[in-house]
């Protein structure tokens, strides 16, 4: 049989979650099922900087052990970058690149893994690579933590994120359960999310193992208002002697301005506002105002990198995902997300759609009203009933001198075929 001209190219874009690689075994292990249609198969390193950089590896290469390594890997495998392509107008020789790395490995098929601002990218370079006779079918292939996936019922990469969220937080509570009467009365966990305050639900699960726990759950969507925040806490402990708390690193004050801004940086000619320390910040507030002795935590990378905490129900979403994206490529579709359905509530069953990139593309998804209690300081049932099938079932990884055994896979790039391209 001759093996079909039309290669593909698989990449990596955004922050990574602890299932980001299934996502990568699903779409090459469905690749490997078609012969007769798939050519080769490349992946970028570094996302579309990988694709300019004409920074590739091939994955043909890759053994069955080289596979079943990849479905466990935290990060991205074949690291994921924080790069957006400019306009065309401004960087015309940035598509330009894209075309001529694409002309050159004779892609035919590209897989772009990443949340909604990614999907902007993919749709870019279809455009473009197909307006200048070059047809490649772009698909992409969801992930983020922030479950702010626009359309999709959930965002492979969230559920293994509440998961590691929720169970850290239990753990925390039974600490400070047992320390309060001399010891810490507070304590608050920052969770990721910038506009949407997904992540910061998560610990509320712990109420179906502790349902008295004293909590509070501050979401990005509702404002802080200081006084009655101090005041329930106030309540809390004097009710239960102790207090608990969830805060998205996103909430803003109600003037609108974020609680914490760690820092600003300035890189590829747009500005970035890095969130992270208003856990920190509420747990002085609450010691300076009520005398009491606080802790506060900001997992941060841990989040989003806890392989060892993988929901067996995420890791399936993430798989299917790239499985997906292959199908919709094979069904000759163009230019389109795979984002995933809920088929039933019990038990939980769910499926995929297709929605064009633009549809996604930049578009966040707040959490509903309906998850949040009128005060906007603790979650509904509605929640809870939303949550707890995503972190549902386990996945066991193997272990090594006694730790994750984890190791990143030793990749060898192809030799450069093209002249470097300045970015």
């Amino acid at each position: 049989m001759t093996k079909p001209t039309k290669n593909v190219l698989y990449a990596q874009a955004g922050g990574v979650s602890a299932v980001i690689n299934a996502s990568a075994a699903g779409v090459i292990e469905t690749v490997r099922q078609h012969p007769q249609v798939f050519g080769k198969v490349y992946a970028a390193i570094n996302g579309i900087k990988g694709v300019l950089d004409e920074a590739l590896v091939d994955i043909d290469s890759f053994s069955e052990q080289d596979m079943a390594r990849l479905k466990f890997l935290p990060g991205a495998a074949f690291k994921a970058c924080r790069f957006d392509l400019e306009t065309e107008e401004a960087r015309p020789d940035q598509y330009q690149r894209v075309l001529e790395v694409f002309t050159r490995y004779q892609i035919g098929y590209f897989f772009y893994n990443g949340g909604n601002g990614s999907m902007l990218t993919a749709k870019k370079v279809a455009d473009y690579c197909c307006r200048q006779g070059h047809p490649v079918i772009c698909i992409g292939v969801a992930k983020t933590i922030d479950n702010d996936l626009a359309i999709s019922h959930c965002s492979p990469g969230f559920g293994s994120t509440a998961k590691y969220l929720a169970t850290s937080f239990f753990e925390a509570c039974l600490d400070i359960q047992s320390m309060h009467q001399t010891s810490t009365r507070f304590f608050v966990l920052e969770t990721m999310g910038r506009n949407v305050g997904w992540l910061s639900l998560a610990p509320g699960l712990v109420k179906k193992l502790l349902p008295d726990l004293p909590i509070i759950i501050l979401p990005a969507e509702r404002p802080f208002r200081r006084q009655a925040f101090l005041d329930k806490v106030q309540k809390l402990i004097d009710e239960h002697g102790y207090c608990t708390c969830s805060v998205s690193e996103g909430v803003r004050s109600e003037d609108g301005q974020f609680i914490s801004v760690a820092g600003v940086e300035h890189a590829h000619g747009m500005t970035f506002t890095q969130l992270g320390g208003v856990a920190e910040k509420l747990g002085h507030l609450v010691a300076d105002q009520l005398k009491i002795k606080t802790h506060s935590a900001n997992p941060d990378y841990l989040q989003r990198s806890a392989s060892h905490m993988v929901s067996q129900t995420d890791w399936d979403m993430a798989y299917q995902a790239g499985e997906q994206a292959v199908i919709a490529a094979l069904n000759g579709e163009h230019g389109v997300l795979p984002i995933i359905t809920k088929l039933s509530d019990n038990p939980f069953q769910f499926g995929f759609k297709t929605v064009p990139l633009d549809a996604v593309a930049e578009l966040e998804k707040s959490v509903p009203d309906s998850f949040i209690t009128e005060d906007g300081m603790d979650i509904t049932q509605a929640a809870l009933d939303y949550l707890l099938p995503l972190v549902a079932g386990e996945r066991p990884i193997a272990f090594k001198h006694g730790m994750p055994d984890i190791s990143p896979l030793q990749l060898t790039h192809l030799t450069k075929q093209l002249a470097p391209f300045k970015n």
